[in-house]
């Protein structure tokens, strides 16, 4: 499963109220008269922009769940006694302004210049609805007087080592497994190690093939490996774990950054065509692999899925980044476990009953995080080196190919 981050891009259906009948006599005096509004560009695709009231620059506020985190960083912290005193009507010199109740979990307003109300910014669903209330419709010729504001990029966050990741994952899988009256899966040092160096390859890999100092990037996360076994279980017995009867494996690609913000490259690239060129080699190389003849030419095409992938990257413009929004250790989590509970295959590997144990394995390349979770169900006999399984009525057995010699499978 892949995760690839989007430039920010909206369309906004609004009714927008039109600004007429305003002369100014300055770019000056207009931001000042629009100061803490939201502007709604009519002559373009409905972007929407927040007038700071402090600087008089424009900020632009994308999505609407980017529109929510512009506010938040832009926003004026004040006491519960303060908010309490204002009786539900802000002070005039705080129109405009989005208030923090840094008392009250942070909780934020919005100060409508129009009428001095508070407004609540509950989710990013309300930051949009916002918008849509209150949005002026404005002329590009009127617009691009009031200059551009830019934030200070946020530098990336502080993370904890991969083994509270792998540990953490595992938990809010079995949060899952325990809603659906599963039994919770067992930690399994031995699957993580492998899980975890199957990550580490894809890791390795992937250095190639993700720049985000690239317009589109090209990851490549995938089941089959050319390293230590092309499948899991072969992974698994390769490092010593032959004990289960029946095994899965689970993989995720987790970006670090939600949100890049970059100077036009001049390229003509439409919304979302990145990732619909990524789906569509993703979608072609799943295929081949089902169709492939053998194991030999699984191999073959693995490692010439990886030769055009980087081909495709280096050909990509490069792109100059202005700013970046970072992803917290707790978004990466859920957003791996969400994902694979969104994805009817993984889905199915979380939920089996079959499975008791499991081990989590994480890796770090670019900016990215790659997540492989490994399942099995324990067998107590059977297994290469194990005793052999008795059953009444039936001779000594062992799981195929191997034989009972001495009650042990060989």
């Amino acid at each position: 499963m892949v995760f690839k981050k989007i430039a920010p891009f909206i369309i906004l259906s609004s009714l927008i109220l039109a600004v007429s009948g305003m002369r100014v006599s300055s770019a000056v005096d207009l931001a000042d008269r629009l100061r803490g509004r939201i502007l709604i560009q009519t002559q373009s695709h409905g972007e929407a922009w927040y007038v700071y009231p402090t600087d008089l620059r424009r900020y632009y506020l994308g999505r609407p769940a980017d529109a929510y985190l512009l506010m938040q960083r832009l926003s004026l912290g004040v006491t519960d006694a303060d908010f309490s005193g204002w009786n539900g009507l802000a002070p005039a010199r705080l129109a405009g302004r989005i208030i923090l109740k840094t008392q009250d979990h942070g909780r934020a307003y919005y100060i409508n210049p129009a009428d001095l109300k508070l407004y609540y910014l509950g989710r990013p669903a309300d930051a949009f609805d916002l918008m849509r209330r209150f949005g002026l419709g404005i002329t590009d010729r009127d617009l691009i007087t009031i200059r551009v504001g830019k934030l200070a990029a946020l530098p990336a966050p502080t993370y904890l080592p991969a083994s509270a990741f792998e540990e953490k994952i595992q938990e809010l899988i079995n949060l899952e497994r325990s809603a659906n009256g599963l039994s919770l899966l067992k930690w399994n040092s031995a699957l993580a190690a492998v899980a975890r160096e199957h990550s580490t390859d894809l890791a390795a890999e992937n250095k190639t093939l993700i720049d985000n100092n690239r317009l589109c990037g090209y990851p490549f996360i995938h089941h089959e490996g050319d390293i230590f076994g092309l499948y899991h279980n072969q992974r698994l017995n390769n490092r010593g774990v032959y004990y289960f009867s029946s095994s899965a494996e689970n993989i995720a690609l987790i970006p670090m950054v939600k949100q890049i913000e970059y100077r036009d490259t001049g390229a003509d690239v439409p919304a979302g065509a990145c990732q619909d060129r990524l789906s569509a080699l993703n979608s072609a190389y799943e295929t081949a692999i089902e169709n492939a003849a053998d194991d030999a030419a699984k191999l073959a095409l693995l490692r010439s899925e990886r030769d055009k992938r980087a081909t495709l990257l280096s050909s990509e413009p490069t792109i100059q980044i202005t700013g970046s929004v970072w992803q917290s250790q707790t978004d990466i989590e859920n957003q791996t476990v969400s994902g694979w509970m969104a994805s009817p295959g993984h889905r199915r590997n979380i939920l089996n009953a079959e499975y008791d144990e499991a081990g989590v394995g994480v890796a770090r390349v670019n900016d990215y995080f790659i997540i492989t979770q490994v399942f099995i169900k324990r067998a107590d006999c059977g297994y290469k080196d194990g005793a052999c399984c008795h059953k009444a009525g039936y001779y000594p057995y062992c799981f195929i190919p191997l034989d009972c010699a001495d009650n042990l499978c060989r």
